[in-house]
């Protein structure tokens, strides 16, 4: 299911509504809003400065960006840094604060301005470059045309609201004039600008062929050639603000309900510990080769926010279970597990992010080990939950019989089935092979002949027993 993402024409257009459904639905930026235009479904997106961004007013001030509105004067300029006074034709954002994941936060001199992902900034060569690619190597400009050397890139979550603004709602020229910003000491394209290079339509300076081939903060890729600094916390925790006071990023360890505005959550802070007793999708040998296959890209919202909406539907259903969507962990496995009396099940990020599975294929493992805790004998000894083969059958018979409704339910069941034969290598086949795996994972061949069984009332085959 590879939806596109719609025309800037299209989403600047839908922007009001489209924030509508933000604010109402409570989503935070960089979400994607499934609709349609002229060529069918495509997403915009809930997006791309935090608030508090200080940016350079028509006065030479500075103002959070947030508190602009549409006829204020802003500073703004083409790649030439002449600046002059333009009034602001487009401001929107988030009405409040809410843990945006995959925020970008950018150290520079004494300073950092925290991003979504695609957002761009302007370099010294003259060149735009998404905020989500930047690298220690990667040098700024100031608005005066200094270079403005980058001294961090870290990736996570951050409390806050966002913010965009646009002095125009026309396709930008060459040189971009008037289409920059002042943002914070850096210069930032703005919105329209932004979604234009999002939407893969050309943009003057913007290297969208060359884009594919850089790793993005925080990935396997990018911590082979940069370190680990990205998923870390930032080395300072007070950067300056604007004239009204300073704008706090806090640095915390990952507790959501506790976290105060402004609080940023490195990747690494987030991880999910998963005691070694946990039942495991597929064996660890199996995970290994599993990471090999094709993978979605770090940054990619959708696979992100498909598993966010099926954990929250799955916990109306199973309210007494603890539920991770660890995202910046790489493991292509997922798990289940009781500590201290509290039921957990936790799907890794390599796992939601392998291109075998979408929705369905996710909300199939989830049903799995949600199967681990409910599905009944027989049970591994060591911790009381269901085997293997059974959380197999009970997943699929019981839990997504619970979980999706009438045909929703068949329709769902067969593209996960689908998507697992795809994810084990094997045939869609009904017929089960021989031999019996006991309590540990059958082979794949067998799991995916256990969810055909599931699905049509019969008996789960002697291989998944």
């Amino acid at each position: 299911m590879t939806i596109r993402q719609c025309s800037s024409a299209h989403c600047s257009v839908a922007d009001h509504e489209l924030w509508e459904v933000c604010h109402g639905n409570v989503l935070p930026a960089g979400t994607p809003v499934l609709t349609r235009d002229e060529q069918g479904p495509c997403t915009c997106a809930c997006s791309c400065l935090a608030f508090g961004t200080p940016v350079q007013t028509g006065n030479g001030l500075f103002k959070a960006i947030e508190t602009f509105i549409v006829g204020d004067e802003v500073m703004a300029a083409g790649k030439n840094l002449d600046w002059s006074t333009k009034s602001v034709a487009y401001s929107a954002g988030t009405s409040s604060a809410s843990v945006q994941k995959f925020t970008v936060l950018v150290l520079y001199r004494d300073t950092a301005i925290a991003v979504t992902n695609d957002h761009l900034l302007l370099l010294e060569d003259r060149t735009l470059k998404r905020a989500d690619r930047l690298t220690t190597n990667d040098v700024l400009v100031s608005p005066q045309g200094e270079s403005v050397p980058i001294t961090g890139v870290h990736i996570g979550d951050y409390l806050a609201g966002f913010h965009h603004i646009a002095t125009s709602l026309d396709p930008p020229d060459t040189d971009l004039s008037g289409r920059l910003l002042n943002t914070n000491g850096v210069v930032s394209a703005d919105y329209v600008v932004q979604l234009r290079a999002r939407a893969e339509e050309d943009i003057a300076g913007f290297d969208r062929g060359g884009l594919a081939d850089l790793p993005i903060v925080g990935s396997p890729e990018y911590v082979a050639q940069h370190g680990p600094d990205s998923r870390r916390a930032p080395i300072f925790a007070t950067p300056a603000g604007f004239d009204q006071g300073p704008v706090p990023i806090n640095v915390a360890p990952y507790k959501a309900p506790d976290l105060m505005p402004n609080t940023f959550v490195p990747a690494d802070a987030s991880a999910v510990r998963v005691p070694e007793h946990a039942c495991q999708f597929i064996p660890e040998e199996e995970a290994a080769q599993r990471a090999k296959d094709p993978m979605r890209a770090f940054s990619d919202p959708a696979a992100r926010e498909w598993t966010d909406a099926l954990i929250t539907l799955h916990r109306a259903f199973y309210p007494d279970v603890t539920y991770h969507n660890d995202w910046a962990d790489n493991t292509v496995n997922a798990y289940a597990w009781v500590e201290n009396g509290v039921r957990h099940v936790a799907l890794k990020g390599g796992l939601i992010r392998h291109m075998a599975l979408e929705v369905e294929g996710v909300a199939l493992v989830l049903a799995h080990e949600l199967a681990h805790h409910y599905g009944g004998a027989p049970t591994f000894p060591n911790n009381g939950l269901s085997c293997e083969g059974q959380a197999d059958f009970y997943g699929v018979r019981n839990v997504m019989r619970k979980v999706w409704f009438g045909g929703q339910y068949i329709a769902t069941a067969e593209a996960g089935i689908q998507q697992m034969a795809d994810f084990f290598h094997v045939p869609n086949d009904p017929t089960a092979p021989g031999g019996s795996a006991g309590c540990a994972h059958p082979p794949g061949a067998c799991r995916v002949a256990t969810y055909h069984s599931a699905v049509n009332l019969t008996a789960k085959p002697g291989c998944a027993s």
